[in-house]
């Protein structure tokens, strides 16, 4: 299929929105199937993959305003105090974005190895967050380091992180490090 610049430039800047859609999408499944799931997807981390997408393929605006937004969103469907899954994703895009730097998530087995490394980090970060917040667990607490939830937040994270990457060539986004380096994207 053949697109006009302008009609490239048009679905680039609508990709924002339809993130964000399927965002809200996954964040009220995650929240509305509660009681259907398996106790192990209560540890899912819905937005988990989309902090390292945006850390890995966007700019420092760009991914700030998209995490803060989802964020938002998320925190809306939890009954966690205001700020603390904010706070929580920002750490982490900003620490997909340092670590883009030295590795730039692109073939599968990167992908998984910084899926599997961040969901190790947040189950230190996410308890000592809400101990922040006045609203604490135990770091060390057998729940919290579930290696079924450590899994499944990895490959969850993958197929989502795929997920985000068809999405941005769906509507011809280009991924950062293109940008950066000025190669041709389209």
């Amino acid at each position: 299929m053949y697109f006009q610049p302008e009609q490239k430039r048009f679905l680039s800047s609508f990709n924002p929105v339809l993130l964000g859609f399927f965002a809200f999408l996954l964040i009220v499944f995650r929240s509305t199937s509660e009681g259907i799931l398996p106790y192990v997807f209560r540890q899912w981390d819905v937005l988990f993959p989309f902090a390292i997408y945006f850390g890995q393929r966007r700019s420092w605006v760009e991914g700030i305003l998209m995490m803060l937004l989802l964020s938002h969103y998320y925190s809306l469907a939890s009954s966690a105090p205001f700020g603390v899954f904010s706070f929580y994703y920002l750490i982490f895009f900003v620490i997909a974005r340092l670590l883009s730097v030295v590795i730039y998530a692109s073939s599968w087995f990167s992908i998984l190895g910084l899926m599997f490394v961040m969901a190790v980090l947040g189950r230190l970060v996410l308890p000592i967050i809400a101990g922040g917040f006045g609203h604490a667990w135990p770091v060390l607490a057998l729940r919290n380091w579930s290696l079924m939830g450590i899994f499944l937040n990895t490959f969850l994270g993958l197929l989502l992180y795929w997920s985000l990457g068809i999405i941005d060539k769906l509507t011809y986004k280009a991924p950062r490090i293109n940008i950066e380096l000025g190669e041709d994207s389209l």
